[in-house]
């Protein structure tokens, strides 16, 4: 038995994705047609998304999480997407400065390595034009600087501590990524949580065979 845990925030937890709610649900659905096709359930998916999440609220329920799903023996694979909020302006400053952003995964990655889990780290997606450096109407400031830093720091991160990386920013801006965005600029439309669904499904497939 192979079991996913899937930690971020709200796009993890698929808002704006109206047909299928999101990435990590389409890959739970696509796992449930598997079992039943097989009549065997192989892999297991939670989605753990939590909306407006930071990093900082990551490391507060992180260890709780993985110790009520993780059982010894069973393969695990665990995915952090998060940085959206943690790069909101508050004060002239990110809410959660890199820093202390890497910080916080690192800590989530020690703790999930002695369950000898393989760690998949997701990066930022890039967001809407129309909302770059203007602050929105939940009143949150983001700019593609910050997405750009903050990526290039989690993609050190993977290299420091030997686990994968995957580069979501650059399959939505080798295209027009306005086609994969919601109107708010922030969230992935339904478009976009799929072509991220078959993004990340092909990466778990590696990392599972």
């Amino acid at each position: 038995m192979l079991k996913i845990l899937c930690f971020g925030d709200s796009i993890t937890l698929g808002e704006k994705d109206i047909e299928q709610g999101g990435w990590a649900d389409r890959l739970k659905k696509y796992y449930f047609k598997q079992s039943a096709e097989s009549q065997t359930q192989k892999v297991t998916l939670y989605n753990l998304g939590v909306a407006s999440e930071t990093t900082d609220g990551l490391v507060k329920r992180f260890e709780l999480e993985l110790k009520a799903r993780s059982i010894k023996g069973q393969k695990l694979i665990i995915l952090f997407a998060y940085g959206a909020n943690d790069i909101v302006i508050h004060k002239n400053k990110n809410i959660v400065p890199d820093s202390y952003y890497i910080r916080n995964l690192k800590l989530c990655i020690e703790s999930a390595k002695k369950s000898n889990a393989d760690i998949l780290l997701l990066s930022l997606l890039p967001i809407g034009q129309a909302i770059e450096g203007v602050i929105n109407q939940h009143g949150k400031l983001r700019f593609d600087h910050d997405i750009q830093k903050y990526n290039l720091a989690v993609k050190n991160l993977a290299y420091e501590v030997n686990c994968e990386y995957l580069n979501l920013y650059k399959i939505f801006t080798d295209d027009n990524k306005e086609q994969y965005l919601s109107n708010d600029g922030v969230h992935p439309n339904s478009k976009g949580h799929e072509l991220l669904y078959n993004t990340i499904k092909e990466k778990l497939f590696s990392l599972s065979s």
